[in-house]
């Protein structure tokens, strides 16, 4: 489970996150949706532990124990985090990329056992990259980058994932298909997933439960089908009455 207490954090004395507290049950499929600069991204980055203050570390915690009680390793045993953007430093295949998520299962020299290179195999496959294997990062399109890092953080194979806007970079197609994986994940492995989006439709077909921020405050958290709705949406968003929301989750304007 995760539990959030409290939490508050700033950027240059700028207030991001304000007070916020909230649960995520072991196994739940959580969408997080809010305007841009609503804390969307710096809420994962806390719970995944990349922000290290210690106020953040003592707000947060996983399994009962907040962060600051965890290893860097012992952390990358129980979260995966897939970021907004990838930077990428250092060229290495896509098969040596998804790899490293089995970094916090190797001891300190230890290289790919037979055991993580059929863990690492299985989520190529699952993502579509078993022909790009030998592939270098830097020759891959921004959703190929993408589908790697989702890899990775599945190769992680830990029980809360964390993803900032995977659907950014990708089509249609490959959309559904990481969204079909994640809902597999937490119905098959009871994975607990906390995912940003920003497609209320997404959200509405496979999250069962959905935080709504706004200025860095939790305006609500619960039920999808109780959150995502017409007065909601037009609270958080600023949106006008020339604003309709459909039962997918649709936005429409008619004033255009």
């Amino acid at each position: 489970m995760l539990a959030i207490n409290n939490l508050t954090f700033s950027y240059d004395k700028k207030p991001v996150l304000d007070g916020i507290s909230f649960e995520v049950p072991a196994g739940d499929f959580c969408a997080v949706i809010g305007p841009n600069g609503s804390g969307k991204s710096t809420l994962l980055k806390a719970v995944s532990g990349l922000l290290p203050e210690a106020s953040v570390r003592s707000a947060v915690s996983v399994d009962g124990q907040v962060l600051s009680g965890y290893t860097p390793l012992s952390l990358a045993r129980k979260v995966a985090y897939v970021p907004q953007r990838v930077d990428i430093v250092f060229d290495f295949t896509v098969f040596d990329t998804v790899m490293m998520g089995r970094h916090p299962h190797q001891s300190r020299w230890e290289t790919g056992t037979p055991h993580d290179i059929e863990v690492v195999t299985e989520m190529l496959g699952k993502t579509g990259l078993l022909p790009l294997k030998d592939r270098m990062l830097t020759q891959l399109s921004g959703g190929e980058v993408q589908r790697v890092m989702i890899a990775r953080a599945m190769a992680q194979q830990t029980p809360v994932l964390l993803l900032d806007e995977p659907l950014s970079n990708l089509d249609v197609t490959h959309k559904f298909e990481v969204m079909r994986l994640l809902r597999a994940l937490n119905r098959d492995r009871n994975v607990t997933v906390l995912i940003v989006v920003h497609d209320f439709a997404f959200a509405k077909q496979f999250a069962a439960t959905t935080l709504l921020l706004k200025d860095g405050k939790l305006l609500a958290h619960g039920k999808t089908e109780e959150v995502i709705t017409l007065p909601m949406i037009r609270s958080a968003f600023d949106m006008g009455g020339d604003y309709r929301l459909d039962e997918r989750g649709n936005v429409y304007c008619d004033n255009l």
